[in-house]
């Protein structure tokens, strides 16, 4: 059967959180208001909907309500935490679904936006446009297609970071709704390592995230989750008996670098690397990416994928040779890390936003003779 050539200016490869925000950057440029934008994604494929921390010390750029914010952090020190204040950032509680609604918002009230309920085959790059070839045969044809749903090909993460959100709920009051817990490893700080987060929505209510980040192709091994939760909330909470209101489950691969990049194809979210490589963490730099690449789309009418200095990748690769080989180091480098000193300053490190200047400062307070070791860089 032949199918028509369709065409557009932009065709957006998968409906998730880096393709929708790509659509809504795109209709908010002057310059681009008539431009035919195509989102495919495939409807039967549903997108789970998670539960995301984010942090930031600018406006979104999104008339977001975080489900809750907090001005301090509490930082696993060893025995007891330390409280670190947050002058400039918010560390925050949100969810997908009200992500999407608010990105929705913009994309259906654009008539220049369509959605089309499909899955993507391959995509061809050439020299002045893009073919994006459909499951069912039809063919695309558009100036630029941005890519979020097909993986980049011969590429596998060294690392996975899989966990479980739950949001509990105790009969007595248990937690500080000013104070969010980030990355303890008080009672996981054994095999298998794990940590845990608490996001404190009232005094009975919070999401308590346990996360493990093991080699790609490491086994399970039968870990708990469910386990986890109740040993740290009963050994470092002082809570024995919660209700749960909601469980989420998934995984993120850590540490993959794409290729390069291919004309007219460029890959967006977390295909294109854009996720942190060492904390899994990619809300607020999906939306930055997605951000510059409308404007530079609208400004040069070539579009221009932000990439961060290449001495972060220097950064990071110790750090995940950790997690690979000595999990109970990085758990220690972790520690030190996090209650080295201005946690405004770690925050802005682990977005990629720090000059070289900041850094030196930073690393000259973190025990950076765990990272010169031999092991992690053979």
């Amino acid at each position: 059967m032949t199918h028509q050539t369709q065409e557009y200016d932009v065709v957006i490869a998968g409906g998730g959180l880096a393709g929708r925000s790509l659509a809504c950057f795109l209709s908010r440029e002057p310059a681009l208001t008539g431009a035919r934008i195509l989102i495919v994604d495939d409807a039967g494929d549903p997108y789970p909907h998670r539960s995301l921390i984010y942090w930031h010390d600018d406006a979104l750029p999104l008339p977001l309500t975080p489900e809750a914010a907090f001005t301090s952090l509490a930082v696993d020190a060893g025995a007891a935490p330390r409280v670190l204040p947050l002058r400039r950032h918010r560390l925050c509680l949100t969810s997908s679904r009200a992500v999407f609604r608010c990105l929705d918002d913009v994309i259906d009230g654009n008539p220049r936006i369509t959605r089309l309920d499909a899955r993507v085959a391959r995509v061809r790059a050439r020299a002045g446009s893009a073919e994006v070839v459909l499951s069912d045969g039809r063919r695309l044809t558009a100036s630029h297609c941005f890519d979020s749903s097909l993986p980049p090909t011969g590429i596998t993460a060294p690392l996975l970071m899989s966990g479980e959100v739950r949001r509990v709920r105790t009969a007595h009051d248990a937690f500080d709704p000013s104070t969010a817990t980030f990355i303890d490893f008080r009672s996981g700080a054994r095999h298998p390592v794990h940590f845990h987060c608490v996001l404190p929505i009232s005094a009975r209510e919070a999401v308590v995230e346990v996360t493990r980040i093991v080699p790609g192709t490491a086994p399970d091994a039968g870990f708990s989750f469910d386990r986890a939760t109740s040993a740290y909330l009963r050994t470092v909470w002082g809570v024995s008996r919660y209700s749960s209101v909601s469980v989420e489950r998934g995984s993120i691969p850590l540490g993959v670098r794409p290729g390069p990049a291919r004309g007219r194809h460029v890959r967006i979210g977390s295909p294109s690397g854009v996720v942190k490589a060492t904390t899994g963490y990619g809300f607020t730099r999906i939306l930055r990416q997605t951000r510059h690449i409308a404007s530079t789309l609208a400004s040069t009418g070539s579009p221009e994928t932000p990439r961060p200095s290449p001495r972060f990748r220097w950064y990071d690769r110790p750090v995940l040779r950790m997690w690979e080989r000595d999990p109970e180091l990085a758990v220690e480098f972790m520690r030190a890390a996090f209650t080295a000193g201005d946690a405004d300053l770690v925050l802005d490190f682990l977005d990629e936003r720090t000059t070289f200047a900041q850094e030196r400062g930073l690393l000259g307070s973190m025990p950076v003779r765990m990272l010169l070791q031999p092991r992690l860089w053979t």
